[in-house]
Parts: structure tokens; sequence; C-alpha cells
């Protein structure tokens, strides 16, 4: 019952925020300076509800996915694990719903109340999308998510495949919200010239529109697998019995495994995303990566590359537990060899791909000091990085193949793997959500001093490209902020209801 009225709560404040966005855009309103905090910014306090929400959305969106995935592949298999972590994915999945709500509808009012002229111009392009479709979206969603919750136990059996097409109508909903909600933010990006004779469908279908639906996409389902591996750690060090450790051991592995996977595919979405940028309008390539936002790209090279390695470190600790393979040679190289011998691959890699060309934080501070030596100046070029990249995934890959078939070969023992890797699941987590909020941030910036690209300016005093130090304080905060309330949602709606059934 507590859990339906904050539900609820959260719920009208959504509507009540999209009711202010349609009514900013036809009201006549002040300048937003006239509504600035002293001593807070105004762009903090609608940047932090923003990436909260989005942090929120992302789990929220991306975990039915696989969800459903893992409950199809129950049902056909026959395997009570794949319907229980489908079930308490779930179960933390309504919790944190209510989370996304009440920080959209915090956003939305910090939009309204900090940027009215924006919202004003915004809602005017977007009354339609704003106004209809994505508050129908966002009650349908609601609607379907506990539909599917509730129903879990009346639709088993017989009639699992219609609990498992409910799941199917919730993630056809949920990505239709993605790809609605993502026009106006691409459209910020990269508008349509001229914005006069453009119609709505110009404004959605913009350049950046498809390459960030399809990052987004990626983007979520691996965040929500990373999470899903989270919420195994947590079990798994306060488990008492064998048997939950062997459960949460394998749920642990199945989340490390769906967010390595969707991951290797990131590193090409964000290329395709980036050169949409270039194809619309050639400043913002050198801005973003050569001068005020290089430092970003040195910061999400190191912590890619510092994921990329966790997850290669995790499967030499899952390899650790599987007896009968001392004899596994691939190539004539033992298997564990190939582990390790990938490990200084991906840290070679890894040190190509953050490599600058220059070691200032702008080009008007470059000097000839501060730059690669001539004969290493390759190093910062694309094609070392695409090539290091490339490396660092293909490493991955071959090391999953490897654990793969060592796992058909040997016996594992779920339950029995070094403890240390629970926290290389929740470093693992807390990287992905770090690195999602330092990528938001990098695709909000390349604005430079516009709210809208080019049409419309910010003529506010926070229209400036913060520093990497200034970004990373919110970004961290954020960070441990998201971190807490997921961890007490778990606690709370596995941990608590366990000892609670006991």
């Amino acid at each position: 019952m507590k859990r339906g009225r904050l539900t609820l709560i959260a719920f009208l404040i959504g509507l009540l925020g999209v009711a202010l966005m349609a009514v900013a855009g036809h009201a006549q309103v002040p300048e937003p300076e006239s509504y600035a905090i002293p001593g807070i910014e105004n762009r903090a306090l609608v940047w932090v509800a923003a990436q909260m929400h989005i942090l929120f959305a992302a789990f929220i969106l991306g975990a039915p996915i696989f969800v459903v995935i893992s409950e199809w592949i129950g049902m056909r298999k026959r395997d009570p694990r794949y319907d229980r972590l489908a079930k308490e994915v779930t179960k933390v999945t309504t919790i944190l719903y209510s989370m996304t709500a009440l920080t959209g509808g915090l956003f939305i009012l910090f939009l309204v109340g900090l940027y009215p002229n924006l919202t004003s111009f915004m809602v005017s392009h977007f009354f339609p999308v704003f106004a209809v479709i994505y508050p129908l979206l966002f009650i349908a969603e609601t609607l379907v998510l506990y539909l599917y919750w509730y129903s879990w136990d009346s639709l088993s059996g017989v009639k699992k495949g219609r609990h498992v097409a409910i799941g199917v109508l919730l993630n056809i909903i949920g990505l239709t919200t993605l790809v609605v909600i993502n026009a106006p933010t691409s459209f910020m990006n990269t508008p349509p010239h001229p914005l006069e004779t453009a119609t709505l469908w110009d404004s959605i279908y913009n350049y950046s529109w498809m390459p960030l639906n399809l990052h987004r996409m990626i983007g979520n389902v691996t965040f929500g697998g990373f999470i899903t591996g989270l919420i195994a750690a947590y079990m798994y060090m306060f488990s008492k019995t064998p048997e939950e450790k062997a459960y949460y051991d394998w749920m642990g592995f199945v989340g490390n495994l769906i967010g390595v996977g969707t991951l290797l595919f990131l590193p090409l979405a964000g290329y395709i995303l980036a050169a949409e940028f270039f194809e619309f309008d050639a400043s913002i390539g050198p801005y973003m990566m050569a001068d005020q936002l290089s430092m970003y790209f040195e910061m999400q090279g190191a912590m890619v590359g510092l994921i990329f390695t966790a997850s290669n470190l995790y499967i030499w600790q899952s390899m650790k537990r599987i007896s009968g393979i001392e004899t596994l040679k691939v190539l004539g190289i033992p298997s564990v060899a190939i582990v390790k011998i990938g490990f200084a691959v991906i840290l070679l890699g890894n040190a190509i791909w953050m490599t600058p060309h220059g070691f200032s934080a702008t080009q008007a501070t470059a000097t000839d000091e501060l730059e690669l030596p001539s004969d290493w100046g390759f190093l910062a070029l694309m094609p070392a990085k695409s090539t290091a990249a490339a490396l660092i995934v293909l490493v991955t890959i071959i090391n999953y193949i490897v654990y793969n078939r060592a796992i058909r070969r040997g016996t594992i023992q779920w339950g029995k793997i070094d403890f240390a890797s629970q926290f290389v699941l929740i470093f693992l987590a807390f990287s992905a959500i770090w690195t999602m909020g330092l990528m938001g941030a990098v695709r909000s910036l390349v604005r430079k001093y516009f709210h809208v690209y080019i049409l419309f300016p910010d003529y506010s005093p926070e229209s400036y490209t913060p520093t990497l130090a200034h970004a990373s304080v919110l970004i961290t905060a954020m960070t441990l902020a998201f971190f807490a309330i997921v961890s007490l949602a778990i606690w709370f709606s596995l941990r608590m209801g366990k000892a609670k059934g006991s």
C-alpha cells in the first residue's frame, strides 16, 4: 500500500509537470535571470534533476528488456532460476519507478520555473509530444508495469505465455516512450534549418535523433545488466545458505554477461552519434575532441577502459571456480593464460585510447611542450584509437568465448566464486553510472552557449563550459546519491522481504 501511494504521488507530480510545460508553451514569461536562487546555479539544479531522472529511467527502460527475455527462457527451459531473476529485478524496478516519476516531475518544475523562455520555446515546437503523446505513454507504461508485476503469480503455469506477452507490451511502450522523448532532446543539439519552414516531423527526425535512439537503447540495457549484477552482489554478500549463494552467484554471472555483451556495441553507437554531430556542424568535432571538452573524453577513455578491465577480471575470477579445465587449451595455449594475456592487451589498448594529442585543456593554452612528440603523434589520431578500441572489444569477446568453453568442458561450482568478485560487480555498476553521467554532460555541452544549438542562445550566467573538475564533482555526487537510493531499494525489496518471509 505504501508503495502504491508513493507511486500515485509521483504520478500526479509528473502529470502536474507536464501540465505546467503545456501552460508555459502559451504564456508570456519573464527572463530566467529573475528566478535565480542566490548561491545556487540554475543550471546545476536542472542538471541534477535531469540526470537523476535519466539514471532512474535508464534502468526502468533497460531492465524490462532482459527481464522478459529471462522469463521467456525460464518458461522454455523450465528453469526456475530465470523466472526468479526476472521477478526479483522487476520487484526492484517497481520501487524505482516511483523515483523515476518523482525526479521527472522535479526536473520539469525546475525547467518551468528557472528557464521559462526555453520551456516556452520547446513546448511551442513539440506541443503534441509534451501535451498528448508523452502523457499517454506515461500513463500506459505505469498501468502495464504494475499489471505485469501484480499478475506474476496468477499468470503462471499454463498461463505463463500471457504474462510474457504483457512484458513484451511493456517493452514496446517503454521503447516508444524513449524514442518520443529523444526527439526534443536531440532537437536541442541538431535542430532543422530553417526552423521557420520545418514541420513537427522535421524537428523530430533531426540529424541526431536515430543515433541517439540507438545509443540510448543499447546503453539502457547495458546499464540494466550491471545493476542486475549489483543486486546479485549485494544479495550474495548477505546470503546465509549455500543454495542462496549459488543462486546469486549465477545471477551475477547473468547480469555481467548482459552488461558486457551489450557494452561491446556501445563504442560503435557512440561513433555513429558523434559522426552525426560532425556532419551537422564540423566545428563540433574539434570542440569535443581537441578543445574545451577534450579532457572529458580523456576521462571517458579512462572509465570505459576500467569497465572493460574489470569485466575481464570478473571472467578470470569466475574461471577459478570451474574444475576440470586444467588441460583446456586454445591454439595450444592454456585457457587461463589466454585470459591473462588479454589483460596485457587491454591495458595497452586503454593506454592508446587515452593518449591525447596535447596535454592542455584548450587549444588556446596549447604549446609545443604540451604536445606529443612528432614520432608519437599517430597515437592521438582516430585510426590508432579506433584500432585500440576494436582490439579491446575483440579481446573481451575472445575471453568470453574461452570462458564459455571452460564452462562446457568443466564443472562450474556456483557459489564458490572468489568473494572479491562481488566488489568487481559493484565497481562495474558504479563505473557505468558515473560514465553515463559524464557522457550525458558532453552531449549537452557540445551546444556551447546555446540552449538549442544556433537557434536559442543561453544568456544566463551559467552559459560557460564547466571544467572537468567542476563537472566531476557534480557527477560524482549524483552517482553516489543514485547508488544509495538503488542500494536501499535492493535492501528493502529483497533483503527485508526475505527476512519477513523467513
